[in-house]
């Protein structure tokens, strides 16, 4: 009888030592226990959105327009039916609004990730992740060099997108989707979450067909390519890290060259012209979780530089509590701006960046 009640009890705080190493493992990697400092590249003014906030956004460094993915992400989460839109916004002068990017787009379109490829003939694709009520898929809009808006061109779907994120393109009908998660199941899902095990597949078209070609990701939720398409970047929210993947001529990856550890949950990855990665992280993702359900609870936002010639550098460039901006998601230079997105957020954030 004493053995059987050893033995109980030795299970019983086996039991209870597990659970807690997995609730203390789970609060360290959400970021419970960060403190988060006030940092500001310069002065910071907003640019009001009135239709929702701008989660994902990308800069035409050849005309200095911004294209940002605009949507009610707070009236999805309160369960309205609601649609967004592609806006563009002029970076050559400092009192421009945001106006229409598109001149048509699907009847449910809800925006998340979008990517621009310009091609030598003038052309632009825009390629964007759309959370449809009736499903995912990815859409194709087209300018030519003489238009000033996007047409409607195309939509894509394969069951391959689970919780699609963001997308990079390096070609007019070539690209990348990263998944949130990869998990098909309950038991999946909570392997993910709760101790950080990588299931998110990264998926590449190749102009005709969607293949995996990365299968163990820890929730991806921001890509890039460098600028001559030779390397891609892979930000990992819930590994907390950036990947680094060579690209071969196929358009399948090389093997892993390097893994780049960030400490905070990776969001948006921007490339600026010089080679430099801009990335916006989550330092603090129960926050973040906290602020979906009550608005008046901020969540910070942190934008940081990495700089991948000769020695590996990053640099926090931006980082607030969320009194300023809450739940900040990409952030993307031009010239001597940076550029802050929200995922909650009714306005972009436009910081000069003092020399």
């Amino acid at each position: 009888m004493k053995k059987l009640l050893k033995f109980f009890a030795l299970t019983i705080g086996g039991v209870i030592i597990l659970v807690t190493m997995v609730a203390v493992s789970f609060l360290v990697r959400g970021g419970a226990f960060r403190t988060v400092a006030a940092i500001s590249p310069g002065q910071c003014h907003p640019v009001e959105l009135s239709s929702g906030s701008a989660e994902d956004l990308q800069i035409d460094r050849s005309s200095g327009t911004a294209y940002l993915s605009v949507l009610d992400r707070r009236g999805i989460v309160e369960g309205k039916i609601v649609s967004g839109t592609i806006l563009a916004l002029s970076l050559n002068t400092r009192d421009s609004i945001p106006g229409s990017a598109l001149s048509s787009q699907p009847d449910s379109f809800r925006p998340h990730g979008l990517s621009l490829f310009n091609s030598t003939d003038g052309s632009q694709t825009l390629v964007v992740i759309n959370h449809a009520e009736n499903g995912e898929y990815l859409e194709i809009f087209e300018k030519q060099a003489d238009q000033q808006l996007f047409d409607h061109a195309e939509t894509l779907s394969t069951p391959l997108l689970r919780e699609p994120n963001d997308i990079v393109a390096i070609g007019p009908r070539k690209f990348y989707i990263a998944n949130d998660s990869g998990a098909t199941n309950g038991i999946e899902r909570a392997a993910e979450m709760l101790l950080g095990i990588g299931l998110s597949p990264l998926i590449y078209f190749d102009g005709s067909n969607f293949s995996i070609v990365v299968d163990d990701l820890k929730s991806s939720g921001g890509i890039n390519v460098s600028q001559d398409l030779s390397e891609i970047y892979v930000g990992e929210t819930g590994g907390e890290s950036i990947r680094i993947y060579g690209i071969n001529e196929d358009g399948s990856l090389a093997s892993l060259q390097r893994t780049i550890g960030i400490q905070a949950g990776v969001d948006n990855v921007d490339v600026d012209a010089s080679g430099d990665l801009w990335i916006a992280n989550h330092t603090n993702t129960l926050a973040l979780v906290k602020h979906f359900g009550n608005s008046d609870s901020p969540a910070p936002t942190q934008v940081q530089k990495l700089k991948l010639t000769g020695e590996v550098e990053l640099q926090t460039i931006y980082e607030n509590a969320g009194d300023q901006f809450s739940a900040g998601s990409v952030g993307a230079r031009f010239d001597g701006e940076l550029l802050i997105g929200s995922i909650t957020e009714r306005k972009l954030l436009r910081c000069q960046i003092d020399s």
